[in-house]
């Protein structure tokens, strides 16, 4: 009885370690837009008429100052 026991915790973490292992391979991570997505976003919506010239300009010096994202006006 203590050995079927045994098995069958066994086979549970076994089983356990499969499912997880499964998930993981198949949920990628989300891949991050390339850095200058927000400013052509920004630049998009600037040539639709959506932002001021006031408020475009704010937007975009607050991305110049992100880290990692270079100058794209």
């Amino acid at each position: 009885m203590f050995r079927l026991f045994i098995v069958l915790v066994a086979l549970m973490v076994v089983l356990i370690i499969l499912c997880l292992v499964l998930f993981f391979i198949r949920h990628k991570p989300h891949q991050l837009p390339p850095p200058h997505h927000e400013a052509q976003l920004l630049k998009e919506r600037f040539s639709r008429g959506e932002l001021s010239e006031e408020e475009f300009r704010k937007r975009m010096k607050e991305l110049e100052q992100k880290p990692g994202l270079r100058k794209t006006v």
